[in-house]
Protein backbone atom coordinates (compact mmCIF):
# COMPACT_ATOMS: atom_id res chain seq x y z
CA UNK A 1 0.00 0.00 0.00
CA UNK A 2 1.00 3.77 -0.17
CA UNK A 3 1.01 5.96 3.02
CA UNK A 4 1.40 9.44 1.86
CA UNK A 5 2.18 8.18 -1.74
CA UNK A 6 5.18 6.41 -0.54
CA UNK A 7 5.17 2.32 -0.46
CA UNK A 8 5.13 0.72 2.98
CA UNK A 9 4.28 -3.03 3.97
CA UNK A 10 0.73 -3.26 5.05
CA UNK A 11 1.25 -6.66 6.90
CA UNK A 12 3.83 -5.20 8.69
CA UNK A 13 2.33 -1.89 9.44
CA UNK A 14 0.26 -1.27 12.28
CA UNK A 15 -3.08 -0.27 11.57
CA UNK A 16 -2.92 2.49 14.48
CA UNK A 17 0.16 4.05 13.18
CA UNK A 18 -1.65 5.39 10.56
CA UNK A 19 -3.87 7.82 12.33
CA UNK A 20 -4.88 10.94 9.31
CA UNK A 21 -2.39 10.02 6.98
CA UNK A 22 -3.52 9.45 3.43
CA UNK A 23 -3.61 5.48 2.55
CA UNK A 24 -3.61 4.33 -1.07
CA UNK A 25 -4.33 0.07 -1.70
CA UNK A 26 -3.81 -1.03 -4.85
CA UNK A 27 -7.67 -1.13 -5.40
CA UNK A 28 -7.08 2.27 -6.22
CA UNK A 29 -4.00 3.15 -7.41
CA UNK A 30 -5.22 3.32 -11.08
CA UNK A 31 -6.90 6.23 -10.13
CA UNK A 32 -3.62 7.89 -10.18
CA UNK A 33 -2.28 8.33 -13.61
CA UNK A 34 0.77 6.47 -12.82
CA UNK A 35 -0.88 3.79 -11.32
CA UNK A 36 -3.04 3.05 -14.37
CA UNK A 37 -0.09 3.37 -16.55
CA UNK A 38 1.45 0.96 -14.32
CA UNK A 39 -1.50 -1.66 -14.49
CA UNK A 40 -1.74 -1.21 -18.59
CA UNK A 41 2.21 -1.85 -18.56
CA UNK A 42 1.46 -4.99 -16.40
CA UNK A 43 -1.31 -6.84 -18.18
CA UNK A 44 0.24 -5.41 -21.59
CA UNK A 45 3.71 -7.53 -21.24
CA UNK A 46 2.16 -10.31 -19.13
CA UNK A 47 4.16 -9.64 -15.97
CA UNK A 48 2.41 -11.07 -13.32
CA UNK A 49 3.28 -14.66 -12.41
CA UNK A 50 1.49 -16.50 -9.27
CA UNK A 51 -0.38 -13.60 -8.32
CA UNK A 52 1.13 -13.50 -4.55
CA UNK A 53 3.49 -10.75 -4.94
CA UNK A 54 1.52 -8.72 -7.62
CA UNK A 55 -0.23 -6.01 -4.84
CA UNK A 56 3.29 -4.66 -3.84
CA UNK A 57 5.01 -4.92 -7.16
CA UNK A 58 2.21 -2.77 -8.57
CA UNK A 59 2.45 -0.59 -5.68
CA UNK A 60 6.18 0.05 -6.09
CA UNK A 61 6.60 0.32 -9.32
CA UNK A 62 3.55 3.08 -9.36
CA UNK A 63 5.24 5.03 -6.50
CA UNK A 64 8.49 4.94 -8.55
CA UNK A 65 6.87 6.49 -11.77
CA UNK A 66 5.13 9.22 -9.24
CA UNK A 67 8.68 10.27 -7.39
CA UNK A 68 10.69 9.28 -10.88
CA UNK A 69 8.91 10.19 -14.09
CA UNK A 70 11.44 8.51 -16.00
CA UNK A 71 13.69 5.52 -14.16
CA UNK A 72 16.77 4.78 -15.03
CA UNK A 73 17.21 0.34 -14.58
CA UNK A 74 19.21 1.25 -11.55
CA UNK A 75 16.38 3.39 -9.80
CA UNK A 76 14.13 0.45 -10.76
CA UNK A 77 16.04 -2.36 -9.59
CA UNK A 78 16.43 -0.19 -6.19
CA UNK A 79 12.61 0.65 -6.10
CA UNK A 80 11.96 -3.05 -6.91
CA UNK A 81 14.60 -4.53 -4.70
CA UNK A 82 11.90 -4.86 -1.53
CA UNK A 83 8.94 -7.35 -3.27
CA UNK A 84 9.44 -11.00 -2.39
CA UNK A 85 8.19 -13.43 -4.79
CA UNK A 86 6.97 -16.30 -2.57
CA UNK A 87 7.20 -19.05 -6.01
CA UNK A 88 10.93 -17.94 -6.70
CA UNK A 89 11.00 -16.24 -9.91
CA UNK A 90 10.97 -12.70 -10.10
CA UNK A 91 14.72 -13.17 -9.87
CA UNK A 92 14.93 -14.64 -13.40
CA UNK A 93 11.93 -11.71 -14.59
CA UNK A 94 12.97 -8.95 -12.54
CA UNK A 95 14.84 -7.15 -15.04
CA UNK A 96 13.60 -7.84 -18.10
CA UNK A 97 9.79 -8.35 -17.75
CA UNK A 98 9.40 -5.53 -14.85
CA UNK A 99 12.05 -2.97 -16.49
CA UNK A 100 10.06 -3.35 -19.70
CA UNK A 101 6.64 -3.02 -17.77
CA UNK A 102 7.95 0.48 -16.13
CA UNK A 103 9.37 1.81 -19.22
CA UNK A 104 6.49 1.18 -20.49
CA UNK A 105 4.43 3.30 -18.38
CA UNK A 106 6.63 5.95 -18.02
CA UNK A 107 6.84 6.16 -21.71
CA UNK A 108 3.14 6.27 -21.99
CA UNK A 109 2.41 8.87 -19.23
CA UNK A 110 5.37 11.10 -21.15
CA UNK A 111 3.67 10.94 -23.94
CA UNK A 112 0.21 11.64 -22.47
CA UNK A 113 1.24 14.56 -21.29
CA UNK A 114 2.85 16.01 -24.35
Amino acid sequence: MHLDGKPVRACILPVGSVGTRTVTTVEAVGQSPAGKKIQEAWIGLDVPQCGYCQSGQVMSAAALLERVPQPSDADTDSAMSGNICRSGTYPRIRAPRIRAAIKQASQASQASQA
